[in-house]
């Protein structure tokens, strides 16, 4: 191989001055020269050192070496990167890192480059080179896989880690935190007799013991247990599972034939309030008595998850407990499995149950409501296992909140919960707003359809929000402002409608006077209040005539809140004025009347 001489043309004078500094990209198209020639002279010492701060040479010294160019060019050496050596070795990247690191492959002479004589003399002993760099180093499985293909044993991930263990092979490098292991080890290994007698040895171990225990699951089954109390008495007998989490299959047996300590652990064995009633074959409610009147207690509680972030304590009854329970005098057992679902329990001559918190809570705001004689709206929030009360308040004010929370203070039994209740919340607020816009001469809910997101308005509808009369309700002639095709997607007005349309210069009095003096209700008013404002400004109107941001309220956001969801609702009026003004006075409406029904028609 030669070196490569510049492209462009020789002896035609002396190159132009240059006037700013190069880089090494910008230096090897001044010369005529392939990047790799660039490197080549760098690594030989061809090129001056840079005269810059940063890796580039002067105007002043590019000129110079330009002058050079036939010089230097001539004295590029004709090395070998890896690139080349790889092709000359008829080996891959990873072959030559292996080489590299194993030395079977010198380092560079002249780095990162062997010169040409040193890359000949390696090209010419290529063979033997390429069997003496270490093979690919492998994970678990694949070396399994590859002791198995060359001994015919039925290797595993386990068998190669006993390997490991005994020095057999080792860890070389790793691959996205996965071990790889020397596979030339493991090849030597089960090539000589003694290797593969070892390797044959650890694989009958591991059958063997497979064969001879059992998993911890099947030992429990077997002992009629759960996990855990296998777990319990072999920690008591210092007993231990084996390779693999397993138990020898004589230990199993010798506690089976221990009948004291199976029927010890049969009755200490813990069961959840619902798998109680069940073993004690009486309905869930009754067992709630059993518990009340003291015949049993909990040994311990545990904490399990409910719903997302939510964790409640669940109380464990030992079995042992629920037979002794069925043993108590004066107690008629088989009337108690006799009711039917829904009649009283008979259980109820011994004991009375406690008030759960749901009822003393919702017995409480009943008393509220009853006593202020207004609506009480109780909310259970079941991701915080919080309860949330809002109410209805009259027109002289009260119950103020520190009234309703002095009556919680005085409930006899809602007054344990306080610290799980929260008193008015933005819920409440939101009720209590839409009550009021839907009062006689309050508010209006008003709808736009325009010619863009930032665009003006083409068709305005206003309605009476206690009425539902409509007030306004019009198409807008835009002028030369023109619909944009998505805007025309969803409200289909065409241009043709438009054309004998009222200009907003007509519009705008009427809607002043539909809106004057009250406040303005929309489905994502910030969108409306821009558009009114838009086409006021456009149509040459002053915008300080128009309603100011202090009079619009947003009904979408006030859905949202109010249905508890962080998400906005679309609105089902069909992207017409009118029709999204009358759906919007709905929503409103389905808000100021809260009751379940409502909540789930307009929450969906």
């Amino acid at each position: 191989m030669t070196a490569q001489t510049s492209p462009t043309k020789q002896g035609s004078g002396p190159a132009p001055p240059r006037t700013r500094a190069h880089d090494h990209a910008e230096l090897a198209a001044a010369l005529g020269w392939t990047m790799g020639q660039l490197g080549r002279a760098l690594a030989a010492g061809v090129l001056p050192a840079y005269d810059m701060k940063t890796p580039r040479w002067s105007a002043r010294l590019v000129t110079e070496m330009l002058g050079r160019r036939e010089e230097l060019t001539a004295a590029i050496p004709d090395d070998a990167d890896e690139s080349e050596l790889m092709t000359m070795l008829g080996i891959g990247h990873g072959d030559l890192r292996r080489g590299r690191d194993a030395e079977v492959i010198p380092a560079p002479d002249r780095p990162p480059y062997w010169t040409r004589a040193l890359a000949e003399q390696l090209a010419a002993r290529a063979e033997e080179i390429r069997a003496a760099i270490p093979p690919q180093p492998l994970g678990l499985r694949r070396c399994a896989e590859l002791l198995a293909e060359r001994t015919g044993l039925e290797v595993t991930d386990a068998d190669v880690r006993v390997l490991e263990e005994r020095g057999l092979t080792r860890v070389v490098d790793c691959y996205k935190k996965w071990d790889l292991y020397d596979v030339g080890a493991l090849v030597a290994l089960v090539g000589q007799e003694d290797g593969l007698a070892t390797l044959t040895g650890i694989v009958a171990d591991r059958q063997a013991w497979l064969a001879d225990s059992i998993t911890a699951e099947d030992a429990a089954r077997w002992l009629g247990w759960h996990v855990r109390d296998l777990e319990r008495v072999a920690a008591a007998r210092g007993m231990t599972a084996g390779r693999f989490g397993r138990w020898a299959r004589t230990d199993i047996a010798a506690l089976t034939e221990d009948e004291a300590l199976i029927e010890r652990v049969r009755r200490e064995q813990l069961l959840g309030p619902e798998q109680a009633a069940q073993h004690m074959e009486i309905r869930r409610r009754d067992f709630d008595y059993v518990v009340a009147a003291g015949w049993i207690r909990p040994v311990l509680h545990v904490t399990r998850e409910v719903g997302v972030r939510k964790t409640v304590e669940v109380p464990l009854y030992q079995v042992g407990d629920l037979e002794d329970a069925l043993a108590m005098p004066g107690v008629d057992w088989e009337a108690v499995r006799a009711v039917r679902p829904g009649q009283p329990s008979p259980l109820r001559e011994h004991t009375r149950l406690p008030i759960a918190r749901a009822d003393a809570i919702r017995a409480f705001c009943a008393q509220l409501g009853h006593e202020w004689s207004v609506e009480v709206w109780p909310h259970y929030w079941n991701g915080g296992d919080r309860w949330e009360i809002d109410w209805e308040i009259r027109e002289d004010g009260h119950p103020t909140k520190a009234e309703v929370a002095a009556a919680l203070a005085a409930h006899r039994g809602a007054r344990k919960y306080a610290d799980q209740i929260t008193l008015s919340t933005a819920v409440g607020q939101v009720i209590r707003w839409a009550r009021e816009c839907l009062r006689p001469g309050v508010a209006v809910v008003l709808d736009t359809e325009t010619t863009g997101m930032d665009g003006v308005i083409i068709e305005i509808a206003v309605v009476d929000a206690c009425t539902g009369e409509t007030l306004l309700n019009t198409l807008v002639n835009p002028g030369t402002v023109p619909i944009e095709p998505g805007a025309r997607a969803v409200h289909g007005i065409t241009d043709a409608e438009l054309q004998d349309a009222p200009t907003w210069q007509e519009v705008g009095p009427a809607f002043l006077q539909a809106v004057d003096g009250r406040r303005i209700l929309a489905y994502n008013a910030p969108f409306d209040a821009g558009a009114v404002r838009a086409t006021h400004r456009v149509a040459g109107l002053d915008v300080r005539d128009l309603p100011g941001p202090d009079r619009w309220d947003c009904l979408m956001r006030a859905r949202s809140t109010w249905a508890r969801i962080g998400r906005w609702l679309p609105l089902g009026g069909g992207h017409r004025a009118l029709g999204d003004a009358l759906d919007a006075r709905r929503v409103l409406q389905a808000i100021g009347a809260p009751t379940e029904r409502t909540r789930r028609e307009v929450s969906v």
